[in-house]
């Protein structure tokens, strides 16, 4: 990160906090986390610490109908020559309509799946260390384009969004074509704690690739050439949430599905489970099972098949800081980068979250 970047950013937080900080309107928070990762992988053992994500989160009351929140973080970027990098996560504006029926503007989190609906980047209200395996893939992290969104209707709370905006492959600022990517999502809550929800998605790429809006990490085409032609990208997810007094439970489906002239129909999958169980309020032991399958014929991700199965333990010291420890098994096979080769990993991850 340059250093003109940094005096940047500090600024801004400056303002923040002693300008626009002092009306009873505007809630400024602040998250971040530090790890610390063993990991036996190729006969190696690696050892090292890492300063994880650190997040500043704006919400503002702008009028008793108008609403504001932005959401940017600093955070590990190979590619910048200081490894760092700042990025805007999310900057919007909320109308609300009534009390259960809203128009949002702006760069959002698209409303795919509970995960991506619920938290952000603070990992101290994360239930595991690590986002969903499919977010590194094919899971459309962001949306830059205008939401309509209803909550807690009726006697189930049933709740829904619908959203057009720029496509995958596009920025922030700027996208070719005319056809925007669409987003419709419905989601319902029988009981207090639990919520039921599905999405699809839609987006047709004049050319294939990764802007703005793909995983947070995808490097599974990382030093090779990408298809580069029309692409047609369909996504559909189901989540079953529930987050008891003594127990939680969350999974994440994700059907992904992309079409070529070269290549044909390629299917996706992945799915995400988190079981854990909560004793006298602090503790919470917990178990994790992550799966993503892209198939051979799939030229947005390329092929890619792995495994992760984990067990880990979470101290809760208050609602803004814990510290989770996670061990997890890594099973690899990726037929693009290597058609024969097969990856193990073991790997022991540690980690603080805290926000304020």
């Amino acid at each position: 990160m340059k250093i003109s970047n940094i005096l940047l950013f500090t600024l801004f937080n400056f303002c923040w906090i002693n300008v626009f900080g002092q009306f009873k309107n505007i809630q400024l928070n602040a998250f971040g986390h530090l790890e610390y990762t063993l990991e036996h992988e190729h006969q190696k053992i690696n050892s090292f610490f890492s300063l994880g994500e650190h997040d500043i989160f704006v919400q503002a009351k702008i009028t008793k109908r108008i609403s504001f929140l932005g959401e940017c973080t600093v955070k590990y970027d190979h590619a910048s020559s200081s490894k760092f990098t700042v990025g805007l996560e999310r900057a919007l504006l909320k109308f609300n309509l009534n009390s259960k029926n809203s128009v949002i503007v702006g760069k959002i989190h698209t409303p795919v799946n509970y995960w991506n609906d619920v938290y952000h980047h603070g990992r101290v209200f994360f239930p595991v260390i690590d986002r969903p395996l499919s977010f590194n893939y094919f899971v459309p992290i962001h949306t830059t384009g205008i939401q309509l969104q209803g909550q807690n209707i009726g006697k189930f709370k049933f709740g829904y969004d619908i959203v057009a905006g720029n496509s995958v492959n596009s920025t922030d600022v700027f996208e070719e074509g005319f056809t925007p990517a669409i987003a419709v999502a419905f989601h319902f809550k029988p009981i207090v704690g639990m919520r039921i929800g599905a999405s699809y998605y839609y987006d047709y790429m004049e050319e294939n690739g990764h802007g703005a809006h793909s995983g947070h990490q995808n490097n599974s085409h990382s030093g090779h050439a990408m298809y580069k032609d029309e692409l047609y990208y369909h996504t559909t997810c189901f989540s079953l949430a529930l987050f008891q007094e003594k127990f939680e439970i969350l999974n994440e489906f994700s059907l992904n599905v992309t079409v070529t002239d070269t290549l044909g129909t390629a299917i996706n999958y992945s799915n995400f489970i988190y079981l854990g169980y909560i004793i006298k309020e602090k503790h919470v032991p917990f178990i994790v099972f992550d799966f993503i399958d892209i198939a051979s014929n799939d030229l947005h991700s390329y092929p890619l098949e792995r495994l992760k199965l984990g067990f880990g333990y979470k101290h809760i010291f208050s609602y803004l800081i814990n510290l989770k420890v996670q061990f997890e098994y890594y099973s690899s096979f990726n037929t693009f980068n290597n058609p024969v080769h097969h990856m193990n990993k073991l790997e022991l991850q540690v980690q603080l979250a805290y926000g304020f």
